[in-house]
């Protein structure tokens, strides 16, 4: 019974996000980690300066609400607690303007579902992009983006 169960999990991982598009650049990985859980409670504390809503990209199934907010140690990306992403095997949270910057990976997605707090690398200005992206860094592909309106 587990082999049919591996052999599916296989194939997933592999088409999870195995379209690929010209439109997209390869990524360059910038060196910046999540922020901790423990700072999730602290975002209501700040003003949210942009918002957005998560459509898929690339057949996959991305929902949820991102936001903007600064705190005293910098820029943060807030993905709420409605996001969800219906799986991938290297899902990236990246930022972007019209279509995903390479160079602005924030960090691996902490988890397919839920709200996390992502700080900005240093050397990124926030000013510069009006979206968010989760980013498949293995296939190059976009798993999903959302728009930011300011506020």
């Amino acid at each position: 019974m587990k082999f049919p169960a591996l052999i599916a999990a296989a194939v997933f991982a592999l088409s999870g996000c195995a379209s690929t598009s010209s439109q997209y650049n390869a990524p360059a990985a910038v060196a910046a980690k999540p922020a901790a859980k423990g700072n999730v409670a602290k975002a209501a504390k700040y003003r949210t300066t942009a918002r957005g809503t998560f459509v898929g990209d690339s057949d996959h199934v991305t929902t949820g609400t991102a936001e903007v907010f600064r705190d005293a140690t910098g820029w943060k990306i807030r993905l709420g607690p409605d996001f969800s992403l219906d799986g991938a095997p290297d899902p990236k949270v990246a930022l972007g303007n019209g279509n995903y910057v390479p160079g602005t990976i924030l960090g691996k997605l902490a988890s397919l579902n839920g709200e996390q707090i992502y700080a900005l690398a240093p050397g990124l200005d926030i000013g510069d992009y009006n979206q968010i992206y989760i980013w498949c860094e293995k296939f190059n592909v976009p798993l999903g983006h959302a728009n930011l309106t300011l506020l």
